[in-house]
């Protein structure tokens, strides 16, 4: 007995120790997102009366003293008469002078927070120019890019290799700016000034190359498209660019380019070919590549990767993902599909972020689907459900910020609440509704959404009220409970009875399957088979005989 109860002790010991170093494992993995410097949240009264229509950054970055310097000009329009103008930039830097419309101005920086006091009440509806000159050391990056800031590397022969990631942080922490995802620019300048010897590649188009002093080049880059402060970016390193071309539906030639480092460089031609093929494979669901006025962009990356726009960040050294017996690089796929879930499609609020990551990772098993087959599409989502903890909702109410609303079920159970609802809809209605989500212009590039502009959308097109489906899935971490009773022999009661609406299922048994409409009331069915409910898997379900 007593060797009974000891290996009785050491079992649940090992599965305690097994639990926890899961749970640390996860935090390692996917904790901390924002938590030194939490983006979003509320926004503020100041920061809601002006939207911002530019950022122009011009900094120098010196990889040796790991710091930048220089300045960024804001325009702004106001929505009401202002006296104070509020912006986030983390206490880090010091500020050597303010200029609003070219005239010094007193201000406050405290907090991660800047307030400008202009010299005279700034009207509504005017136009107003704001310069920050700042210096400092940027945060280090301890975990990019889940807790980012900058990545001071160098590559294997040297040189340096330097990399930004603010997903959960912002841009506050390299550069003055409105901090919520509610307000994008209209366009954006990245003008970076490094050694002679490095290359620059940022978002949009290079505009310029010029030389402000001895030994120094500045590279001036241009995105004439809305952009979330946070995928503004920029890499620094001995870049050496590989271009193909995207051809866009309407004939325009867009350019592919990787800039990737000489020791990366076999293996580059390579992955800008998948890649496009990628790209032609979302433009059938997503509809058109939403850049192509300026590139598709990779940049090779000391971090794994993150959704920069017109410049991916990619440090997946071309490992590919194995789905059976097919195989491709998953990160490429999943960052890529940010350029319309997250870039294009813009969640205003962090309570909405499973849009971004539910719907791009669940175009990752779309691709599957186009390429593979039916089969292999249910075999990812399959990959999905095996990740999902189910710990907490993934769309929340309120203004939380990126700290609070991070967590790793936004991917897979996202995913695959979207799957639920392609069987839900039917396969016309729901690739139509996914399609016109990531086109209609009331939801893209300027334009922000939340999760109601969705459940509108699909109740609209399908003639039918699926709020309590999306209430379920999304902001509860109950899964309806398939209860299936043996009356008699032949006779058996199906029922949902944790939920208070209804849903349709398929019921298999012997060689029969039928779409029937499950909810609190039990169905009867006559047969001597124990019945089979949503063999298939559409969805997130706790059945009684698992």
């Amino acid at each position: 007995m007593k060797k009974i109860l000891k290996w009785t002790g050491i079992i649940i010991g090992s599965i305690l120790l097994l639990g926890i170093l899961l749970l640390a494992g996860l935090y390692w993995y996917y904790g901390g997102f924002g938590s030194e410097y939490p983006s979003g949240g509320k926004l503020s009264s100041l920061e809601a009366q002006y939207n911002v229509s530019f950022y122009d950054i011009n900094l120098e970055i010196d990889p040796q003293s790991k710091s930048i310097a220089g300045y960024t000009e804001i325009k702004i329009t106001t929505c009401s008469d202002l006296d104070t103008i509020e912006f986030d930039l983390i206490d880090n830097y010091s500020i050597s002078k303010i200029m609003v419309n070219s005239i010094h101005t007193k201000y406050l920086h405290e907090n991660h927070k800047l307030f400008i006091f202009p010299e005279s009440k700034l009207p509504l509806n005017q136009i107003v120019d704001v310069s920050i000159h700042y210096s400092g050391e940027p945060p280090e990056a301890k975990r990019p890019p889940w807790q980012g800031g900058f990545n001071w590397s160098k590559d294997e022969n040297g040189n340096p290799w330097v990399g930004v990631s603010c997903q959960g942080e912002g841009a506050k922490i390299w550069f003055p700016c409105k901090d919520h995802p509610s307000d994008e620019p209209d366009s954006a300048a990245i003008n970076i000034t490094v050694a002679d010897t490095l290359f620059v590649a940022a978002n949009g188009l290079l505009k310029n190359v010029t030389i402000p002093k001895n030994n120094y080049k500045t590279y001036h880059w241009f995105t004439g498209y809305p952009i979330n402060n946070y995928l503004i970016n920029f890499g620094i390193g001995k870049y050496e660019p590989v271009e193909k071309i995207y051809i866009a539906e309407n004939g325009t030639h867009t350019p592919a380019v990787f800039y990737v480092l000489p020791q990366m460089r076999d293996g580059a031609e390579a992955l800008l070919d998948q890649a496009l093929d990628m790209l032609y494979v979302y433009r059938k669901y997503f509809g058109e590549y939403p850049w192509i006025k300026e590139k598709f962009g990779l940049l090779n990356t000391d971090y794994y990767g993150m959704e920069h726009q017109t410049l991916i960040a990619y440090g997946n050294k071309y490992k590919n993902f194995k789905l059976g017996e097919h195989q491709f690089d998953k990160l490429l796929l999943h960052e890529m599909g940010h350029e319309w879930w997250g870039n294009k499609v813009t969640a205003g609020n962090w309570s909405d972020f499973w849009i971004h990551e539910g719907i791009c990772t669940y175009g990752e098993a779309l691709y599957a689907l186009d390429k593979y087959g039916e089969q292999a599409y249910h075999d990812y989502i399959s990959y999905f459900r095996k990740r999902i903890f189910n710990f907490s909702p993934i769309a929340f109410n309120g203004d939380p910020t990126t700290d609070d609303a991070y967590n790793n079920d936004l991917y897979t159970k996202g995913a695959c609440f979207i799957h639920t609802l392609r069987y839900v809809l039917g396969d016309s209605i729901f690739f139509k509704t996914l399609k016109q989500f990531a086109t209609d212009s009331v939801y893209t590039f300027q334009n922000t959404v939340v999760t109601q502009d969705l459940i509108n959308l699909v109740n609209r097109n399908a003639g039918n009220d699926y709020t309590k489906l999306f209430q379920l899935y999304l902001y509860t971490n109950d899964y309806p409970i398939v209860q299936i009773d043996s009356i008699t022999a032949n006779q058996f009661n199906i029922s949902i009875p944790n939920i208070d609406f209804e849903l349709p299922m398929d019921v298999s048994y012997a060689d029969t399957t039928q779409r029937l409409l499950l909810g609190k009331n039990p169905i009867s069915l006559q047969t001597p088979f124990r019945p089979q409910v949503d063999r298939q898997n559409w969805y997130l379900k706790e059945p009684d005989e698992d």
